[in-house]
């Protein structure tokens, strides 16, 4: 009996390390891009798609996008139309990274030549497990920026990975539980 209990608690253990080993790792980082795009209309304040982006490039990052230098070339599907309802894949991708869209909203628009879209998609690559991801995309008209319909866009991908605590919690309560029963029974 005494052999069996060590036996049971011995596999709770090895399945609980293995398990910590396997789990996946999520994307947390920063990255910023900066170009020029051309609209459907002649003013930001009024478009309601990006028909074209004219080299846009990687402007900043952190975390699990570090690997990627400023000025990086960074590849956009076009059309895009702001109030999107429905997936895009491979919306944008950069340094083994690529981007599912699955949404986008218009936040505000001007009259002074100005848009900010606001957005969420799945980013994944380089060996990380796909992660929900935030967006902005702001734009201005030239007569703003002195500089022909400039974009910036920044995407964040803030997560808090659980590094294996919820399965060696649940995998030390089933050990228990088991216990519990082997004493009860006895």
């Amino acid at each position: 009996m005494k052999t069996k209990l060590i036996t049971i608690a011995g596999a709770a253990v090895l399945f609980m390390t293995l398990a910590q080993t396997i789990q996946a790792v999520p994307i947390v980082g920063n990255i910023g891009f900066t170009g020029r795009v051309s609209y459907d209309t002649t003013s930001a304040g009024t478009a309601t798609e990006v028909v074209n982006w004219v080299n846009p490039k990687v402007n900043g990052t952190d975390g699990a996008f570090t690997g990627i230098a400023d000025g990086t070339a960074v590849n956009f599907v076009s059309p895009w139309f702001f109030n999107t309802g429905s997936a895009i894949n491979n919306f944008w991708s950069v340094g083994g990274f690529s981007f599912q869209l699955l949404s986008s909203w218009i936040v505000s628009q001007g009259a002074a030549g100005s848009i900010v879209v606001n957005g969420t998609g799945i980013v994944s690559g380089n060996n990380y497990t796909p992660t929900v991801l935030g967006w902005s995309f702001t734009s201005q008209d030239p007569a703003v920026t002195q500089n022909p319909l400039t974009f910036t866009f920044s995407a964040s991908a803030n997560s808090v990975p659980d590094g294996g605590a919820t399965l060696m919690l649940l995998g030390i309560a089933l050990s228990g539980v088991a216990l519990l029963k082997r004493k009860l029974t006895a």
